[in-house]
């Protein structure tokens, strides 16, 4: 695995052109008012102590003229706990608005912590714009989160874009509910960078000796993928791409390190190459 080439895909920006010699006509398309569709094809809800008990989604249509009603149907894809999500037979579309929410509510006691559900929403209705008239949503009841410890983390793959050292104050957290599942939170966000963004996570399991998991699929290397927090500007998002094997990652007992092997990762590819991130407890 540690063969994998850089490999990146430039992205060609396709356009158009159209001329004429005295003028260019353009027909728009009025749309109906009860031509409903979804912005993206999937969503996804993470449900924590504080997060209400119920994920809004904003459905579209193709004009705000006039009132309408679309019919919407939810199929549950676990059937034993169909009976936990509820959600309003249709939505509704005031004169004048071009968008609708469309509240999916359910009862978390009735859903396993750490286990994600997926709901099928269709919309009732045809469309002849590029968009989607069905979506997933994914709810996700989290785990009860609590302080663990501090320390210091470093990061390999930051210095490649700001030409300098990049560590930072990095919290640990553990769950109420399994003693083994770890999280540093906030991730390459609290390096305090440009370019970041909040609410990604590094999990990982740890028995408290030296041999670390990651709860993220692997793939056929047997590598993983966790989004670090950090937002190329061309690239978008940039992934760990982590080795697990015990060889190459794992903790430190001696010095008391998490060592992280791992590469930067796009959607284009590879960007920066195999390295280790480390955190250091403090305490």
């Amino acid at each position: 695995m540690k063969t994998i080439k850089s490999l990146f895909c430039l992205l060609a920006v396709l356009g158009f052109a159209a001329s004429c010699s005295e003028k260019t006509e353009m027909t728009t398309y009025g749309g109906r008012a009860d031509e409903a569709f979804f912005s993206k094809t999937g969503y996804s809800y993470t449900v924590s102590a504080d997060m209400e008990d119920a994920c809004s989604i904003d459905v579209l249509r193709a004009t705000s003229v006039g009132a309408a009603q679309v019919a919407v149907t939810v199929e549950v894809e676990d059937a034993e706990v169909a009976d936990a999500f509820t959600a309003p037979a249709a939505v509704e579309f005031a004169d004048g608005e071009i968008g609708a929410p469309f509240k999916v509510s359910f009862d978390r006691s009735k859903l396993t912590v750490g286990k994600e559900y997926a709901v099928s929403i269709k919309l009732q209705s045809d469309t002849q714009l590029p968009y989607a008239t069905e979506t997933e949503l994914v709810v996700l009841r989290d785990y009860t989160w609590k302080d663990y410890k501090t320390g210091v983390y470093s990061s390999h793959i930051l210095p490649n874009f700001f030409g300098r050292a990049v560590v930072w104050r990095q919290t640990m957290q553990v769950t109420e509910e399994n003693p083994q599942l770890y999280r540093l939170t906030g991730l390459y966000h609290n390096a305090g960078t440009s370019y970041s963004e909040s609410g990604y996570n590094l999990n990982f399991t740890w028995d408290g000796g030296s041999t670390v998991e990651f709860p993220y699929p692997a793939d056929k290397y047997g590598c993983v993928l966790a989004a670090s927090g950090f937002s190329h500007p061309s690239y978008g998002m940039v992934y760990l791409y982590i080795d697990p094997s015990p060889e190459y990652s794992g903790y430190d007992a001696a010095s008391k390190t998490f060592t992280f092997n791992c590469a930067g990762r796009v959607s284009a590819g590879m960007l920066i190459d195999w390295n280790n991130d480390t955190f250091t407890l403090a305490d």
